[in-house]
């Protein structure tokens, strides 16, 4: 999940009264990791941890965040080709 803009993460940060270490722990992720979206260093992250921060700060899913087409790829089902076998 791609963050749309980190001024709009602090910004709901700001209105929720929640610091970076706090965020990091209610997202399953590190204070560090928090600060590294906020200043632009990241600005993608695993779909799960979007969804947390979105809840802890209290905004609706898909208002920080957006989908990207890296997490497209890796939820797309690998699929065969009809009658052939996987790899021994």
């Amino acid at each position: 999940m791609r963050l749309r803009d980190p001024r709009l993460l602090k910004a709901y940060m700001m209105l929720a009264g929640i610091n970076q270490a706090r965020l990091g722990r209610r997202a399953g992720c590190s204070r560090q990791f928090i600060h590294m979206l906020l200043t632009g260093e990241k600005r993608s992250c695993r779909p799960d941890v979007a969804e947390r921060i979105e809840e802890a700060v209290r905004v609706r899913s898909g208002t920080l965040f957006t989908v990207s087409e890296r997490t497209v790829e890796r939820n797309v089902p690998h699929v065969r080709p009809v009658g052939t076998r996987p790899p021994v």
